[in-house]
C-alpha cells in the first residue's frame, strides 16, 4: 500500500486551488515593470550580454534549440514574473532574436534560427525507401487482419426500439 508521501493524488493541488488566491497577488496580476519596448530590450540586453548568461544561452543553441524557441521562452518568463504585457513581448521578439543571433554569429557558435533549416540533417534517400517500405508491409497486414474480421461474423444490426426510433421500410 502506497503510504501518504507516495501517493501522487494526495500531493496534487485541489481543483480551483489556483482561483483562490486574492486578487492582484500573482506578478501577472499587477501592473508591468517595464511599460515600453525599448526599455524591455534593453533589459534583455543587459541581462543576456552578461558572461555566465551568455554561456548558458550558448550552451542551448549548441544543443539544437532554435532561437526563436529561446526568445518566446525568455519572453513568456517576462510576462510571468510581470516585467513586461504580452504585447511589449511581441513587439520585442524580433529585436532581440537579432541580438541573440549576432551574439552567436561573433562566439561562432552553431545556431538555427527557427529549427526548420534547410540544412538540418535530412533522411537520405535509402532511409526513405526503408521507411515507405515498412509502412507498406504494415498496411498489408493491416489489410489482412480487416479481411479476417469482415470473414469471420456478419456485423448484425440491433433494431432500434423505443418512442423516437426510426422506421423500418415496411412503415412499423
Amino acid at each position: 500500500m502506497l503510504e501518504r508521501d507516495e501517493n501522487p493524488i494526495v500531493d496534487a493541488p485541489i481543483p480551483g486551488q489556483s482561483l483562490t488566491a486574492p486578487l492582484g497577488d500573482r506578478p501577472w496580476q499587477q501592473p508591468a515593470r517595464f511599460s515600453k519596448a525599448d526599455e524591455t530590450l534593453a533589459f534583455y540586453i543587459e541581462r543576456i550580454t552578461t558572461p555566465r548568461a551568455a554561456n548558458q544561452m550558448f550552451d542551448i543553441l549548441e544543443m539544437g534549440v532554435p532561437i526563436a524557441t529561446l526568445v518566446d521562452t525568455m519572453q513568456l518568463g517576462g510576462v510571468m514574473e510581470g516585467l513586461h504585457s504580452v504585447d511589449v513581448g511581441v513587439i520585442i521578439s524580433p529585436a532581440l532574436a537579432e541580438a541573440i543571433e549576432g551574439m552567436a554569429k561573433a562566439a561562432e557558435v552553431k545556431y538555427s534560427v527557427t529549427g526548420t533549416d534547410p540544412n538540418d540533417k535530412k533522411p537520405d534517400d535509402t532511409q526513405i525507401s526503408l521507411a515507405l517500405s515498412s509502412l507498406a508491409e504494415e498496411k498489408v497486414e493491416a489489410s489482412g487482419i480487416m479481411e479476417e474480421l469482415q470473414d469471420e461474423q456478419p456485423m448484425q444490426t440491433a433494431e432500434p426500439k423505443g418512442l423516437m426510433a426510426r422506421r423500418n421500410s415496411n412503415g412499423i
